[in-house]
């Protein structure tokens, strides 16, 4: 399998989420992607876009938001890039699905899916602009490896 590579720019509103919904389908549709990973791509990005528009700015001005999407045999890769305020994912706190639901602080849920149902996830900020890049595996093996075990 080749590379496949998609390439938008969206504005910061919740209205352009159906063009990086498309995005992702046009890039796995070619791989042999699961119905079940797809859905974990589509949830992974939702949840970072939507974060990006309602906390990353903070002015009502109109920013553009870029998105690339690479499959690299069984591998999509993502980055996504704004002019936003600064926000490491990675330090971002996670929230506790441990704690009952009625004493657990508000936020987090997200960025917890994010990490959940990507392999790799990196942050960084370059010329005032987060970059954020996430790895996930899209196919699935069809040889699974198992252990063997001998029998004496």
């Amino acid at each position: 399998m080749g590379k496949v590579n998609v390439s938008i720019r969206v504005r910061n509103r919740l209205e352009d989420l159906c063009k990086i919904k498309d995005a992702v389908a046009e890039v796995v549709s070619s791989a042999s992607c699961t119905k079940r990973k797809f859905k974990e791509i589509d949830l992974v990005l939702e949840e970072l876009f939507a974060n990006v528009v309602h906390h990353g700015f903070m002015d009502d001005k109109e920013h553009e938001i870029n998105l690339a999407l690479y499959r690299e045999d069984d591998m999509l890769i993502i980055r996504m890039e704004d002019d936003g305020r600064p926000f490491n994912i990675m330090e971002a706190e996670s929230a506790d699905i441990r704690c009952p639901i009625e004493n657990r602080r508000i936020g987090g849920l997200g960025i917890q899916f994010v990490k959940h149902f990507t392999d790799h996830c990196e942050y960084r900020r370059e010329n005032h602009k987060n970059i954020v890049i996430l790895k996930k595996q899209i196919v699935e093996d069809p040889n699974p490896k198992t252990c063997l075990i001998d029998k004496e």
